[in-house]
């Protein structure tokens, strides 16, 4: 089972909180995941498009979502101070999709998000 690693997130997230980072995307795991803001920060694991590992994420209070069921990639468009994201898998349908605004002192101010399974729309 993986998921967060408190020790690698505790000595990275004081230089996402100095230099004004809003979202940051994470690799190397076989699954998606979204973990719910920390600190004004969005976090996202996406390692979905590699030999996928059923049943290994170790889902804790800190996931907002996730998916192993499959193989899956993320589209990502910024417009201005909001980032639209769209998660699909391997049959074309949208697991995870939302909307992260950007508010006062570089900070996402909320994140609006869903995991479902519907034919995939393209990013807006």
């Amino acid at each position: 089972m993986h998921g967060s690693h408190e020790i690698i997130r505790n000595q990275l997230e004081p230089l996402f909180l100095k230099y004004g980072v809003n979202v940051v995307f994470n690799g190397h795991e076989h699954f998606y995941e979204r973990i719910k803001p920390q600190k004004g920060i969005q976090y996202f694991v996406a390692g979905g498009s590699a030999k996928v590992r059923r049943g290994d994420i170790a889902k804790t209070n800190l996931t907002a979502f996730g998916y192993d069921e499959g193989y899956s990639f993320m589209i990502v468009e910024v417009a201005g101070d909001e980032m639209h994201f769209q998660v699909i898998n391997e049959n074309g349908q949208t697991v995870d999709t939302g909307v992260i605004m950007k508010g006062a002192n570089n900070r996402v101010i909320g994140t609006a998000g869903q995991g479902n399974a519907t034919p995939a729309a393209p990013a807006r």
